[in-house]
């Protein structure tokens, strides 16, 4: 019988912080949509391309008695260290990538490598000093705000003071609409968009993708399935709003991407100005099957667009709308 020392890896206890993120990656890996192995083999090379939705919490797990001390997304990311940040978003591809939510500490790791990394400032919008914060990291250097994933509607009063502020620093707003959980009111927020024409906001989340289809009811879940019918809210307001675009972060980008191809591509060529490549990725590594980036990249070559809409929303649309010079 092998005898292992005490200390080894395998033979360690399981803390709870572990298992959560264990349990949170794995989760992750359930949810993923699922291509064909013939999509897969034939997917091509991954493209150069800007990330304009990551996480990274340099000061470690969130504090206990946080918002997000119970958040096993949260916990996942603040497992990760500098390095191992560094080494995921290399084994991806990203050229650029943007750390949202940020605080401080993540703020001085992104400046260290300004070529390759910007922040998005990000405080609880119903906390009192939000905006004193928010402003604080702006002056600092962010380059917009979020993601607002907020406990209170999308446009309650704590909301609005929020995007005065990314008003009068003229940065976009990346938005979490998830309705009954975050950002509740989504399909209000059409006043918004009219309230602050000026203001560049990014949607994002499942609500926002659930609304791609015209014949959405909450009945049909978070993450739906099944054929789309265009003009739903989210497919209207980005044709009607010039200050409207979407990120194809996360679980729920790739669900709105792979449940109705022939969709998808339609949505994707229609609105290939306002398209912006997110990852939202959660995993350790950046490769393998729990990877929300690789199942993304495999999603969108399916798609067959040609190589004019793939650098729009690749890298184009990203350089625009939040003005980068460095990548």
């Amino acid at each position: 019988m092998t005898t292992h020392p005490s200390h080894c890896d395998c033979c360690r206890p399981v803390s709870r912080r572990d298992f959560i993120s264990t349990a949170a990656l794995a989760t992750a890996a359930l949810a993923l949509p699922r291509l064909s192995a013939a999509s897969a083999a034939s997917a091509p090379a991954q493209p150069p391309f800007i990330d304009i939705h990551f996480h990274h919490n340099s000061a470690g797990a969130p504090i206990p008695g946080s918002k997000d001390a119970n958040d096993p997304t949260m916990v996942a990311i603040g497992k990760r260290n500098d390095a191992e940040v560094v080494a995921h978003q290399k084994n991806t591809g990203a050229l650029f990538s943007v750390i949202l939510s940020t605080n401080e500490v993540t703020m001085a790791f992104a400046q260290r490598d300004p070529a390759r990394w910007a922040c998005f400032a990000r405080e609880p919008a119903d906390d009192t000093d939000a905006r004193q914060k928010i402003e604080r990291l702006l002056k600092k250097g962010a380059i917009g705000i979020g993601e607002m994933k907020e406990t209170i509607a999308c446009d309650a009063p704590q909301m609005l003071q929020v995007f005065e502020l990314a008003r009068d620093y003229d940065v976009p707003v990346l938005m979490h609409f998830e309705d009954t959980l975050w950002c509740d009111g989504f399909s209000r927020f059409h006043r918004v968009l009219e309230k602050f024409p000026t203001v560049k906001f990014i949607g994002h989340a499942q609500t926002w993708w659930s609304n791609i289809n015209k014949n959405y009811t909450p009945a049909a879940g978070k993450s739906p399935k099944g054929p789309v019918t265009a003009g739903g809210l989210t497919d209207r307001w980005l044709a009607d709003y010039p200050n409207l675009y979407c990120d194809l972060a996360a679980n729920s980008g790739n669900n709105a991407l792979t449940r109705d191809v022939e969709f998808a591509r339609a949505f994707v060529i229609r609105h290939q100005d306002k398209v912006l490549f997110g990852s939202d990725c959660i995993c350790a590594t950046g490769v393998g099957p729990t990877c929300i980036t690789v199942r993304k990249f495999e999603a969108l070559a399916a798609l067959k667009l040609d190589e004019k809409v793939q650098a729009k929303m690749y890298r184009d649309n990203a350089r625009r709308v939040l003005k980068l010079k460095a990548a």
